[in-house]
């Protein structure tokens, strides 16, 4: 992974190509546009810096509150994003009537399936340093989970607060309906080698950046996390360095500009010669400044991106352990029973694949790797069928899961899951009861129950939706 550092003499070119691509950007993608119409009323958010939001304040609590924006891309359907507000923020909140309340929460509800969720404030987390004989550096506890991190203070608020998002889709996706036995633990490692010694401890060999000891209620997590830091930081004092160095020349070039003119007058220049000259030179001069801070910016958009890069492997591992963890300790009321497993791990892997873009994590988009192996398989002559696939058992996933691959029932499972859960929709903690262990109902007979027709019927449907589905 390379962290970007810019010559000055390519800044021209680099930055006219950027500028570039932004005007096709910025014409090819229009931003949202608010909607409101007369059917829906939407209640109103206005910040105190005088931003507004338009939709519904879904929760509130003391220090921040989930505000559910509504808006239409011209062209595409109506979608929302959860804003994570802070109550300091907010400078009025108009609500609307109970009645048209209810009305906007079941359209919202409705909605919960194809959700960007924000990314909260990295500066409101609160982190404490770990005691001197620890053996970790930073210690968290949240409502849903709590960590401890190896990793520099900087990257681990980053990771606390991608894993506070998780658990936001996921509430919104599936809400809880218990209360945990026990906040699941997360032990976050900065760097690979230390997480792979953390591993061996504990007797384990495996390639996944996460790794959930069930026993423990314990997630163990690695990444560059620390090298990673360092180089940023290194460059971020090089770039201090250089504005700083612009400073000096600017203060250089006003000095030398004074002295040019008075040279030019001397010559017998008039006026409005000089002053055109002085104009050319100064135009000259702020260009290059402009420039210069422009690709500045360029290079620290790319390292913050580059922690995405750092970071991808771990967290997509991370959100598939800690789906599981979820769904057993907050939404399956009968914890000792679990559901089928081609569905947990289904589920698991419609979360893994979260798709970031910006500071939102988009969850209904799909897993374009696994996407392309079941519509293959779809497309072949021995292709799975759902039957084998309902009534697959722990070793037919146990495999691919140690090897972290695009295994055939792994493509299925997201397959199936996803067009329940995002297409039709058909997933919540009620209908999650039916796909658990049930004496009188076998594993088809459950699917038929929560899809409404013989499962012959609907597997024509579900095949015909993959085939057609296209990858983000």
């Amino acid at each position: 992974m390379n962290v970007f550092r810019d010559d000055r003499l390519n800044s021209t070119l680099t930055v006219s190509c950027l500028l570039l691509f932004a005007c096709c950007t910025a014409s090819a993608q229009e931003a949202p546009t608010n909607l409101a119409t007369a059917a829906l009323q939407l209640e109103t958010v206005t910040l105190k810096d005088g931003t507004t939001y338009q939709g519904l304040l879904q929760s509130k609590a003391k220090d921040e509150i989930e505000f559910v924006e509504i808006f239409v891309r011209p062209g595409m359907p109506m979608s929302a994003t959860v804003r994570i507000l802070v109550p300091d923020q907010i400078k009025q909140y108009v609500s609307v009537p109970d009645n048209e309340r209810r009305t906007l929460a079941d359209h919202v509800h409705r909605l919960r399936h194809r959700l960007a969720i924000e990314a909260g404030n990295q500066r409101r987390v609160s982190l404490v340093a770990a005691p001197e004989n620890s053996t970790h550096a930073w210690e968290y506890r949240g409502d849903w989970f709590t960590l401890t991190s190896t990793a520099d203070e900087e990257s681990t608020r980053r990771c606390i607060v991608r894993i506070e998002q998780i658990y936001r889709a996921f509430r919104q996706l599936i809400p809880a309906r218990v209360n945990a036995r026990r906040p699941l633990r997360i032990v976050l490692y900065g760097s690979i080698d230390e997480y792979h010694t953390a591993l061996r401890t504990l007797g384990i060999e495996i390639e996944n950046l996460a790794f959930f000891a069930s026993r423990e209620q314990t997630i163990f997590a690695g990444a560059e996390l620390t090298s990673y830091s360092q180089r940023l930081q290194s460059i971020r004092f090089d770039h201090q360095e250089t504005l700083r160095d612009l400073d000096t020349e600017a203060e250089q070039f006003r000095t030398q500009l004074k002295a040019y003119s008075e040279q030019l007058a001397q010559q017998g220049l008039g006026r409005e010669q000089i002053k055109e000259e002085m104009a050319r030179r100064n135009a000259a001069w702020n260009r290059e400044r402009l420039l210069l801070e422009r690709q500045i910016s360029e290079t620290d958009r790319r390292n913050e991106a580059a922690f995405v890069e750092v970071t991808d492997r771990m967290f997509r591992r991370l959100y598939h352990e800690a789906f599981h963890a979820y769904l057993a300790d907050y939404v399956l009321v009968d914890r000792s029973v679990t559901i089928d497993r081609w569905l947990n791990e289904g589920l698991a892997l419609i979360f893994e694949a979260g798709l970031l873009d910006g500071d939102t994590l988009r969850i209904d988009a799909p897993n374009a790797a696994l996407l392309a192996q079941l519509q293959r398989d779809l497309a072949s002559t021995n292709s799975l069928s759902l039957a084998e696939l309902l009534v697959s058992n722990d070793r037919d996933f146990l495999t691919a899961h140690a090897r972290f691959t695009t295994e055939r029932h792994y493509a299925y499972a997201w397959g199936l899951a996803y067009y329940l859960t995002i297409e039709k929709q058909l997933i919540g903690p009620e209908s999650l009861a039916t796909f658990s262990a049930a004496a009188d109902q076998t594993k088809v007979e459950r699917l038929e129950g929560v899809v409404g027709k013989p499962l012959h019927a609907f597997e024509i449907e579900w095949r015909e939706a993959m085939l057609a589905l296209s990858p983000p």
